[in-house]
């Protein structure tokens, strides 16, 4: 069975190619393109990895990691954080939320190389 990756963020563009690319590579793909739509997909469908970016409509990237880290199921769950722009002012704790961050644009081989090396873990 595939490994299934959520991909939130609101520009269709990164969507489509980052879909296209995982697909490829042999994981399911589940898109949300805001924090709100996110959360309802993953309480439905329990990821494996998360790939999140931060400025989304309605709710942010930020946002929908405390809310999610907030449910026993995605405690553990590697999320990355895909964005366009780092909050210097961002609380530390925020980024322990996290397993990983990539400023856009990014490499598209080396955010591959962190979903397999995320992914490895006891379960993968």
């Amino acid at each position: 069975m595939p490994q299934k990756i959520l991909i939130a963020d609101d520009d269709q563009d990164t969507v489509y190619l980052l879909k296209e690319v995982l697909q490829k590579h042999g994981y399911e793909v589940l898109t949300a393109s805001d924090g709100y739509q996110a959360l309802k997909i993953v309480k439905a469908n329990v990821p494996d990895l998360m790939i999140v970016d931060l400025t989304m409509p309605s709710m942010s990237g930020w946002q929908f990691t405390v809310k999610v880290r907030q449910d026993e199921r995605f405690k553990t769950t590697p999320i990355i954080v895909l964005s366009g722009l780092l909050e210097g002012n961002a609380e530390p704790e925020k980024f322990e939320l996290v397993s990983a961050y990539m400023v856009k644009p990014y490499d598209v081989f080396k955010l591959i190389d962190k979903i397999k090396e995320l992914l490895k873990g006891p379960s993968g």
